[in-house]
């Protein structure tokens, strides 16, 4: 069972976010629980007795539906199991419930928490996972293997172990060749069955798409999505077959202008901004604090262009389901998890990331690896730039105006990126490969 993903946008009281706000950046400046910054009587949520979240958030944003200076708080969670388990473990770990969800405002107390949640909860549009089939508890249990082994090995990787397997081995080399072929061949054979397993309801996808929104709008926003994907044999024959490219730049030169120290605000007619009357709180707040950093953005729709955007979408998501291979999203290997949810009844679309490394090197990265991605997703919305992630200081600007700051972001594992986890995952494989062969030297030196 792969993660879930858990996004809720409730509605604020008035005049509760300013004293929700103290509260939850006091939490995220404890994120551990040390106490350090936050006195015990202070309402906490001690993340670190989690065993099932893998990343959290929480953010006030503007809620210009309900009118001028009305609130929503956004909470979003990347969690092992059920629904059910994952909301039972937050009540368990949160100190006083209703100092945080009080402010919401049909909140009723704990006892109804669920149902609360259930009726805020939103579905994402689509939804990548990096690594799909591990919970929390065996990346974390990885993490422990590998630092063990570190003092044994060069090199922690699964080659540099298997090369000690092998030494260590006391049986004679054909017979070890011929058994490691041997068990290649099996493991080929399983993994080849999982992922025809896993990729072979793709094909229901494409015919519910299709009579969803007809063929012609998902044969263009494939189009749109693949023009610069040329790079991968199946994408390129498909630009090919249906004389599929980018379109040509309108212009040489970046819209942005020379001052780029100037408050960001809505970028023309019809856009906005997520937290605009909240922006002495920086959209790069908490960003950089650990390994990993998280990036909400919102974005207003044109309303012409939704069915467009729910076709780009159902077209990611089915890729990030049944195709994409494990810590890697055409290419990029940065990205933990990533989900867009059109939200307010597709108004608006909402972003959730948590990546790797810095938010310049990740932008920098997308435009790079999937700029018609990009460019199919956020062209709908008002605001983007004309050349869209071409123009990467028009598109940077586009990002930082409508990210919104994050007043709490947990990880789970804050010091390892997606190829640590990799790694690691190669590390304890080969680890469980040769206890099973009774490789016991190795074993027993560790």
């Amino acid at each position: 069972m792969p993660p879930g993903g858990l996004t809720v946008l409730a509605p604020l009281r008035p005049g509760e976010d300013e004293p929700l706000r103290e509260v939850l950046l006091a939490i995220g400046d404890d994120i551990r629980g040390t106490g350090s910054t936050s006195p015990a009587a202070r309402p906490h949520i001690h993340f670190s007795q989690s065993r099932q979240i893998h990343f959290a958030r929480f953010a006030i944003l503007d809620d210009p539906d309900r009118g001028p200076g009305k609130k929503r708080l956004l909470f979003s969670s990347n969690y092992d199991g059920d629904l059910d388990s994952h909301l039972a473990e937050l009540i368990r770990i949160t100190s006083d419930m209703d100092a945080i969800w009080g402010s919401c405002d049909d909140y009723r107390g704990v006892h109804s928490f669920g149902a609360f949640i259930r009726t805020h909860r939103l579905e994402p549009a689509a939804f990548y996972i990096a690594f799909r089939e591990d919970t929390v508890e065996q990346i974390q249990r990885n993490i422990a293997i590998r630092q063990q082994l570190l003092p044994l090995l060069d090199s922690a990787t699964a080659g540099g172990l298997a090369t000690l397997v092998a030494a260590s081995s006391r049986e004679p080399s054909w017979m070890r060749t011929v058994s490691r072929l041997v068990e290649a061949v099996e493991r080929k054979i399983v993994a080849a069955g999982r992922h025809f397993a896993r990729a072979l309801p793709i094909v229901g996808d494409v015919v519910r798409v299709v009579a969803q929104f007809g063929f012609a709008n998902v044969l263009g926003g494939t189009q749109r999505v693949t023009a610069s994907l040329g790079r991968y044999p199946v994408f390129k024959f498909f630009n090919t077959l249906t004389n599929n490219r980018l379109p040509a730049p309108k212009s040489d030169y970046t819209s942005v202008g020379l001052d780029n120290c100037a408050p960001l605000g809505p970028l023309g007619p019809r856009d906005e901004v997520p937290s605009a009357s909240n922006r002495r709180t920086p959209p790069a707040f908490r960003e950089d604090v650990v390994t990993q950093n998280q990036l909400t953005v919102i974005t207003v729709v044109d309303p012409v262009q939704l069915h467009r955007v729910k076709v780009v979408l159902a077209a990611i998501d089915a890729y990030a389901k049944r195709l994409a291979p494990a810590g890697s999203l055409i290419g990029i290997s940065t990205i933990h998890f990533v989900r867009w949810v059109l939200i307010d009844e597709g108004r608006r679309l909402l972003l959730l990331s948590d990546y790797d490394g810095t938010w310049e090197n990740y932008i920098d990265e997308f435009a790079e690896m999937i700029l018609s991605g990009l460019d199919a997703i956020w062209e709908s919305s008002f605001g983007y730039p004309a050349d869209g992630a071409r123009d990467l200081p028009a598109f940077k600007r586009f990002l930082r105006a409508h990210q919104a700051p994050s007043e709490l972001f947990f990880s789970a594992y804050p010091n390892e990126t997606v190829l640590n986890i990799a790694n690691n995952r190669q590390l304890a494989d080969s680890l469980t490969r040769a206890a099973n062969s009774r490789d016991l030297d190795i074993l027993q030196r560790i």
